[in-house]
C-alpha cells in the first residue's frame, strides 16, 4: 500500500465497509422485537449456523471437531480451529456465540480491505488512479446476473451466493472468508518474501486449506514462468539468485507454513470413516453456462481485453485469474473452492485497461452501473425478504430460544434430539445438543435423513414403524415447535409423563 497517498482512502474505506458489512445484520436484530430472537445470521443461515455449531462446540471445551448434524459422529478430528477457538473465547469473555461470531466477521472485513490496498499497491504503485479503482471496485462489486434472473430455473445467480469469489459477499456472509481471503491476497502480492509469509499460510491452511492449494499452484506457474523466459536481472533471495527466486522463496515459505495442515485435512478427511462419508457429499460443483458468464460480466470481459497491455502486473494477475479458473473447471467434486478470491485478478487487470482509456472515469462509472442490480439484490432485497417471516431460519421465537437452552442446561452432551429439519440446522448452534437430521452435507446420507425426519412429522410414520425409527437412531429427546406442527405434528402418542420440559408452545419431550 502506498501510505502517504492512499492515507485517507485506507480509513475511508475501512469505514465504509464496516457499515456496510453491519447495516443488514443491524436491521434484522432491531426487526426482531420482544417476541423473537436473531440468529445472528443474514446470508446462507443454513451454514452459518454450522459454524455456530463449531463454535458451541469450542464453547463447551472441544478442541477436536465432530459433526454435530449426525447422530454418530466418530471420533473427530482437529478441523475448524478457527472457530472452535472463537468458541472458546466467547466463553472465557461471556459473550454470545453469535456477537463474537460477527465481531470476527468485522474483523476480518478490516484485515480484507488492508490486504488488498496491500496487494494493489504493489501492482500499481505509481498509479494511483489504477491503484484506487481496483481497490474500491474489487471490494465493492459483482456481476451482472441479474440479467439471466428470469432463466436461472430456481438457482439463483452465481454472483448472488459464489462467496469464495467475491471479496463484496466474503464481507458480508460469514466470519473466516473473509480472513482467508485476506491472506491469499497477502500471499499473491508482489515484493520480497518474508519468514512471515509461513504464518500467513498456515492461517489460510487453518481457514481454507483449498486456498493453500491454489497459492502454491500459482506460485509454482509463475516461478517456472518467470525462470523460463526472465524479465531483466534475476533478484537475489537469500542464498538464491536467478530468475523467479523471489517467487522460489516465497512457495517454500507457504510449503512450510501450510503444506502440512493441509495434509493432514486431507488425510483425516479420507481416512476417517465418518468424515470420508461427509467428504464424499460435500460437493460444491462450478455453476454452468450462461450463468456463469453473467456472474463475473463485465469485469471478466475487460479483463481480456487488459491482458493486451504491457505491465509488469499482467503477468502476476492473469497466472492467478488463468490458475483458479483452470482448476475450477477440472472434474472435481470442490470445483467452486479453486475460486477464491477470482474477481480480484479480473478487476486487477480490467483496470489495466481502463488506465489507457482517455475518458477512464466515465468507463469506470458505465461498468459499475452494471453491476449496481446485483448489489442492490444482495445487499438491500435479500435482507429485506429475510425479516418478513418472522418464524424463519433468522429468527428463533422466544419459546423456541428458551427450549434450547435448557436442552443445554438440562440434557447429556452426548443427547439426541429429533427435530424438523429448520429446528434441527438451529439446535446444535444453541444448545450443542446432536440431531438426527439438520444439515444436507454435514448430516451422514443427508438427503435421506431429510426425507425420513420429514416423514416423521408429517405423519406419514405410523405406530411401530415410528417407535422403530426413534430407536434406531438413539433419539432421546422430541422437540415440539410451530415448525414441527407446521408440517403435521407427532404421529404417535407420548404420555404426559414424557413431558421433560414446556415453554409456551413449544415441547420438549423425553423418548420413553
Amino acid at each position: 500500500m502506498n501510505w502517504k497517498q492512499d492515507r485517507r482512502w485506507s480509513w475511508g474505506l475501512t469505514a465504509l465497509v464496516l457499515v456496510v458489512a453491519a447495516a443488514p445484520y443491524l436491521a434484522l436484530w432491531l426487526r426482531a422485537g420482544k417476541d423473537f430472537v436473531f440468529s445472528g445470521l443474514v446470508y446462507n443461515p443454513y451454514d452459518g449456523y454450522t459454524y455456530l455449531a463449531k463454535m458451541r462446540e469450542g464453547w463447551m471445551g472441544a478442541w477436536r471437531f465432530t459433526l454435530p448434524y449426525t447422530p454418530q459422529p466418530g471420533p473427530g478430528a482437529y478441523l475448524y480451529l478457527f472457530y472452535l477457538a472463537l468458541g472458546h473465547l466467547a466463553r472465557l469473555v461471556g459473550l454470545s456465540l453469535p456477537l463474537v461470531y460477527n465481531l470476527a466477521r468485522l474483523a476480518g472485513d478490516v484485515a480484507l480491505v488492508w490486504a488488498l490496498g496491500w496487494f494493489f499497491g504493489g501492482l500499481f504503485p505509481e498509479d494511483a488512479f489504477a491503484r484506487r479503482t481496483a481497490w474500491v471496485v474489487a471490494l465493492f462489486t459483482l456481476g451482472m446476473g441479474w440479467v439471466v434472473l428470469p432463466w436461472a430455473s430456481g438457482m439463483p445467480p452465481a454472483d448472488f451466493w459464489l462467496t469464495d469469489a467475491y471479496p463484496f459477499l466474503a464481507l458480508l456472509t460469514n466470519a473466516h472468508f473473509p480472513w482467508a481471503l485476506a491472506g491469499i491476497v497477502a500471499l499473491l502480492r508482489p515484493g520480497r518474501p518474508r519468514w512471515w509469509d509461513a504464518l500467513i499460510a498456515l492461517g489460510v491452511a487453518l481457514l481454507s486449506p483449498f486456498g493453500v492449494v491454489l497459492v502454491g499452484l500459482v506460485l509454482a506457474v509463475q516461478f517456472a514462468v518467470e525462470y523460463t523466459f526472465p524479465r531483466g536481472e534475476g533478484r537475489r533471495c537469500g542464498v538464491f539468485r536467478f530468475p523467479g527466486a523471489e517467487v522460489w522463496c516465497r512457495g517454500l515459505w507457504v510449503a512450510l507454513g501450510g503444506a502440512p495442515y493441509t495434509a493432514y485435512v486431507y488425510w483425516v478427511t479420507h481416512h476417517d470413516p465418518v468424515l470420508a462419508q461427509w467428504t464424499a457429499q460435500n460437493r460444491t460443483p462450478l455453476p454452468r453456462g450462461w450463468n456463469l458468464l453473467a456472474a463475473f460480466a463485465p469485469w471478466a470481459l475487460v479483463a481480456v481485453a487488459g491482458l493486451w497491455r504491457r505491465h509488469p502486473a499482467k503477468r502476476r494477475l492473469a497466472l492467478w485469474a488463468g490458475m483458479a479458473l483452470g482448476l475450477a473447471v477440472l472434474p472435481l467434486a470442490v470445483q467452486r473452492r479453486f475460486l477464491l478470491g477470482f474477481e480480484v485478478p479480473l478487476v486487477g487487470l480490467a483496470a489495466l485497461w481502463l488506465t489507457q482509456r482517455r475518458r477512464r472515469g466515465w468507463w469506470v462509472g458505465v461498468l459499475s452501473a452494471a453491476v449496481v442490480p446485483s448489489l442492490i439484490a444482495v445487499w438491500v432485497v435479500f435482507p429485506w425478504q429475510a425479516s418478513q417471516p418472522r418464524a424463519s431460519l433468522w429468527f428463533l421465537t422466544r419459546d423456541e430460544q428458551q427450549a434450547m437452552v435448557w436442552l443445554q442446561e438440562h440434557t447429556p452432551p452426548e443427547a439426541v434430539v429429533l427435530a424438523a429439519p429448520q429446528t434441527g440446522a438451529i439446535i446444535p448452534a444453541w444448545s450443542g445438543r446432536r440431531v438426527v437430521y439438520g444439515h444436507l452435507m454435514e448430516t451422514i446420507d443427508g438427503p435421506r435423513y431429510r426425507e425420513l425426519v420429514g416423514d416423521f412429522f408429517r405423519r406419514c410414520m405410523k405406530g411401530r414403524a415410528a417407535w422403530a425409527f426413534l430407536h434406531e437412531e438413539g433419539v432421546d429427546y422430541i422437540f415440539l415447535g410451530p415448525r414441527e406442527r407446521a408440517l403435521g405434528g407427532l404421529p404417535i402418542y407420548l404420555p404426559p409423563s414424557a413431558v421433560a420440559a414446556r415453554f409456551g408452545e413449544v415441547v420438549v419431550y423425553r423418548v420413553p
